[in-house]
């Protein structure tokens, strides 16, 4: 099932024993899966897009009146808010 979605070099880790039923078993899985941006490496546009993301990623995460990881604290805790997954 991993591998058809697109997930490779899948193993088993182990069993978490967190079953959520009497007849299935929790199982923790390692895999790799290519992401977006591997598809556009090479991609003028992409990188060019990716580069203002990072410029802006780099100004709001900056050290200032907040120190880098209060804000990721406050970005995480406005995501959960909003009821986005980490």
């Amino acid at each position: 099932m991993l591998q058809k979605a697109g997930f490779k070099e899948v193993e088993q880790v182990t069993e978490t024993g967190f079953d959520s039923s009497p007849a299935t078993q929790a199982m923790l899985f390692r895999a790799r899966k290519l992401v977006l941006f591997d598809l556009g490496k090479n991609d003028p546009a992409v990188q060019d897009a990716m580069a203002t993301y990072q410029s802006f990623f780099e100004t709001v995460y900056a050290e200032g009146a907040l120190d880098r990881k209060t804000k990721h604290l406050i970005a995480l805790g406005a995501s959960l808010a909003a009821g986005c997954e980490p």
